[in-house]
Parts: C-alpha cells; structure tokens; sequence
C-alpha cells in the first residue's frame, strides 16, 4: 500500500491529469486510434506535435487507463479512453470546458475561501454568465459540456414524477429543452413553456434539445420574474446560485404559481459522510466559478421556506439526481 506521502503526492498531480486530458482531446488522439494502435511518430505527425512530448502525455494517461502502450510507443484506444472520441460528444466536452477558462480561475480557489466569493470573477472581471454571453465559442461549448453532465438525467425527471394532475409546466431555465421535450413526449396532455435567456431559447426553437410539441417559447430573466404555470421544473438551475439569488428564483416561482401548484427542483444532493462522490468534487468548482453551491435536503428545505414554499418530499430517480417537489407554504 502507498505511504501517505505517496498518496498525497497522487492526490496533488491530479491536475496533470486533467489537462493532459483536455491536451489528446484537442488534438483528436482519440479519433486517430479508433480504427486501431499506432505508433506515437505516426500521432505526432498527424496532430503536428513533437512525438516525445505527445509520448509522455499519452503514458501518463496509458497509466490512468485512457490508453494502453501494446508496444514501445504503440498506443491502443481502451473503453474508457473511447469516450473522449469527438463522435461521442459528452465528457470530452465537458473536460475541455472545465480545463480552459474555469481551470484558470481554479488556481486562485484560495481567494474564494478567503472571501466566499468566485474566484472567476476577480480574474476575468465579470461573473461566469456575463462572460460567456460576450464569448459565444466558449459558452457554446459551455452548453454542450451541460448536454454531456445531463445525459441520462433528462429521461430519468421525466419517468421518475407524475404529471398527470396537471396541465401546463414550465421550465425554468430550460436551455435546450431537453428536459422538457423527455417531459410533453410522456405527457401529452400537457402543454409547455421553455423559459430562458434569449439564447435559450433560440437553441430551443432549433430543435437542439429535441422535440417541442404544445411549447411556447418566452425569453426573460428568471430573477424578475417567471410565466404562469402549474408546475415548475427548474433543473441544474439552483445550484448556479447563492442562497440569496437561488431564493429569488423560487420566490418568483411561488407569485406565478396556481394555489395548488408544484416547484420542481431536480438537483443531485450532498451526501452525508465522507464517502467519495462526485457532486462534492462539483461543489467546490461552484464555489470557485460561479459563486453557487451544491447543497443537502436539509438545506434545500430551508431554501423553499425562505420563497415561502414547503418542501413535501424528495423523489430520488434512476439516475444521480433527485426531485425536490415543493408546495406554496
């Protein structure tokens, strides 16, 4: 077994990792080994880069299992490395979006810590989402990086809850429209309202999410207000904020809300323990990128009470993610 040394030494490299990642990524290495291995000289000549270099990058993750050397400097695709293929569009994007501006503002994490304040925003003098809506590459590929996070998860709201009782839902937040598409294609007694920024909404009406029977589509700022409706779905939307800003949202759910209406908060919750989860890994990058935070049941139900609304129960589905469905208070 590793002396703790060691261990902590492992532990303190993992950015190495990361970024070598998002280095065979940019470079479509993957692609290059799907019809079988090849030789590094012949991977360098094709990405242009210098073939001792691109060797030890690709060591470095044959080590991690990304890869796998079959001979002195001979490299095979493995399944796990398969995923990083620009056909598979997923956790490639959401590596190269994690390791590029946002990985820039992680090195100052010690600032948020400090102040309880994005370390995002110091550095690049605006907060996450004003940037990338004056960047449109990156926050193109800021969307798909959300697409890869949410796959599965879309399916998973829309089996897990009954919808039957009521008539028209809106998703707040909405995006693409996934969600909301996996929703009316189970429901078709319900009409919906796809609510987002403008650039939402635009991917919407394209079709990027899927198909959109019965929606009307509205353009607004979640913190003033949200359209009428009796059942709100806000997924991956909350986390984005502090308690204030996320209050603010749900606040605005409850005005719009029918007496006997519901809000749906698809999150993935905090576990208690130490065990090792992903979502805690995430929470920390939201600490640092956009000032939000991934939080418990606990704290969810106190959020609710803060907009006037009551937490009822928490659904959990087959996916890493729950339901929080709430009611006016």
């Amino acid at each position: 077994m590793p002396m703790p040394s060691q261990q902590i030494m492992r532990l303190g490299l993992g950015f190495a990792v990361s970024q070598a990642m998002r280095v065979v990524i940019e470079l479509r290495v993957p692609d290059l080994l799907t019809a079988g291995e090849r030789a590094v000289d012949d991977l360098a000549a094709a990405t242009r880069t210098n073939a001792d270099a691109l060797y030890r990058v690709m060591r470095l993750l044959a080590a991690e299992g990304v890869f796998r050397e079959v001979s002195p400097r001979h490299f095979e695709l493995t399944e796990l490395g398969a995923a990083l293929r620009s056909d598979r569009p997923g956790p490639g994007d959401f590596v190269r979006m994690i390791n590029s501006e946002a990985y820039l503002a992680f090195e100052q994490l010690l600032y948020s810590v400090r102040t309880g304040k994005p370390a995002f925003d110091k550095l690049f003098g605006s907060p996450r989402f004003d940037w990338l809506s004056k960047h449109p590459e990156q926050a193109d590929l800021f969307q798909r990086a959300m697409v890869a996070l949410s796959q599965g998860s879309n399916e998973a709201v829309a089996e897990a809850y009954d919808f039957s009782p009521f008539t028209r839902v809106v998703d707040v937040g909405g995006g693409h429209g996934q969600l909301l598409s996996a929703i009316l294609s189970r429901n078709p007694h319900l009409s919906g309202v796809l609510f987002d920024l403008p650039s939402g909404v635009a991917a919407a009406r394209q079709g990027a999410g899927g198909d959109l029977p019965r929606t009307e589509f509205i353009a607004g700022d979640f913190f003033e207000s949200v359209p009428r409706g009796d059942v709100y779905v806000i997924k991956k939307v909350v986390h984005d904020w502090d308690d204030e800003r996320a209050a603010a949202i749900l606040r605005n759910c409850r005005r719009a809300m029918q007496p006997d209406g519901k809000v749906l908060v698809a999150e993935t919750l905090v576990p208690p323990g130490d065990e090792p989860n992903q979502i805690k890994g995430i929470d920390v990058v939201m600490l640092a990128i956009t000032g939000g935070l991934e939080r418990t049941e606990e704290h969810y139900a106190s959020l609710f009470a803060a907009a006037g609304l009551r937490l009822e129960q928490v659904i959990q589905t087959q996916g890493p993610i729950s339901i929080l469905e709430a009611s006016p208070a």
